[in-house]
């Protein structure tokens, strides 16, 4: 029977692709802590507080981690596939917004477009395995309120009237970005749950939604803090992100022990 051995990878081309995706990660994970963090902690800007919370998980946590990991793991395709998760979820916030272009969106799009390109496992990108149904339904039941989250706030975004954004939420697209960062969420999960077997993608993905429930429980107060999904919803995303990450643990250890068991004494 013959085989075919797999494509090889240029080492240039893997060089390129960790260097853009370890720029590009760097960037993220810098930009989003010095713009956001100091705003928790001054009078005039706490009001953007949940707004910059909220959007951590998506664009700090989901992004940022995922472009370390590339940079990396070239070899990791769920990486790439969470990196399109979040492009999906901007992409789609956006375009609900009309300020996918005025909101630098379009960068995240052109950066994990190049390292798609680049990938030494861009041919897996689109090979998805069978899913955790328990992990796919959780996140599946979850995408309803987001979805219905992120439509309320992309559209406060496109009917917003610059002249009297006295706080600058409608400045620096704040309305959009937790819409995105809700959407990439549940996006992120989706994909992830095709990967049950990803231990560590099941406790970032648990992480950032539980980020964007305790960004709710902590800045509760709507009125003072725009956007804020409350503290019932933000206990209840909490415990979803929670829930999320207990089932793939679970799964994962109930998978392993019949193999376990199967080993020679």
């Amino acid at each position: 029977m013959d085989t075919q051995s797999a494509p090889t990878v240029s080492h240039g081309r893997v060089l390129a692709y960790r260097i853009i995706a370890g720029i590009f990660g760097v960037f993220v994970l810098i930009s989003n802590v010095a713009f956001s963090v100091p705003q928790f902690f001054s009078t005039t800007d706490k009001i953007h507080s949940f707004h910059d919370l909220a959007s951590m998980p998506a664009f700090l946590v989901l992004l940022g981690f995922a472009l370390i990991v590339m940079m990396l793991r070239p070899d990791d395709v769920v990486a790439l596939r969470v990196g399109w998760a979040v492009v999906l979820g901007t992409l789609i916030a956006g375009v609900l917004g009309h300020d996918f272009i005025s909101g630098s969106y379009y960068i995240t799009l052109i950066v994990i477009g190049v390292l798609t390109i680049l990938a030494p496992a861009r041919a897996e990108l689109l090979r998805f395995g069978s899913p955790n149904v328990a992990m796919l339904s959780l996140a599946i039941v979850a995408a309803i309120p987001a979805i219905v989250f992120a439509w309320d706030n992309a559209r406060i975004m496109l009917q917003g009237d610059p002249m009297h954004d006295v706080t600058g939420h409608w400045k620096y697209h704040h309305w959009s970005g937790v819409a995105a960062s809700a959407l990439a969420v549940v996006l992120a999960a989706i994909v992830v749950s095709f990967s049950p077997g990803e231990r560590i993608w099941t406790w970032v993905i648990g992480f950032a939604t539980m980020l964007f429930g305790l960004a709710g429980i902590i800045f509760s107060d709507a009125v003072r803090y725009p956007s804020s999904v409350g503290t019932l919803w933000g206990v209840g995303v909490f415990f979803v992100g929670l829930v999320y990450i207990v089932v793939a643990e679970v799964s994962s250890r109930a998978g392993t022990e019949p193999n376990a068991q199967a080993q020679p004494a």
